[in-house]
């Protein structure tokens, strides 16, 4: 079954409530960031748990543990 789409009807994507980036898992962000290690100089990177979408997110400013 295929869906159609009326015309002019415009489709948003949903927005996560913190607006940042999301990895769904602490290793998909880790791996980001060795990623980002990699190919740019930048500051240290760390990840967190969002208290806001309870997904992973990740950060340069310093650890909060």
């Amino acid at each position: 079954m295929a869906y159609k789409v009326l015309k002019n009807q415009k489709i948003e994507p949903v927005k996560p409530a913190c607006r940042k980036t999301i990895y769904n898992s602490p290793e998909e962000a880790q791996a980001m960031i060795r990623h980002i290690n990699e190919t740019r100089v930048t500051r240290q990177i760390h990840v967190y748990q969002c208290n806001i979408c309870g997904k992973w997110h990740l950060t340069s400013k310093n650890e909060r543990f």
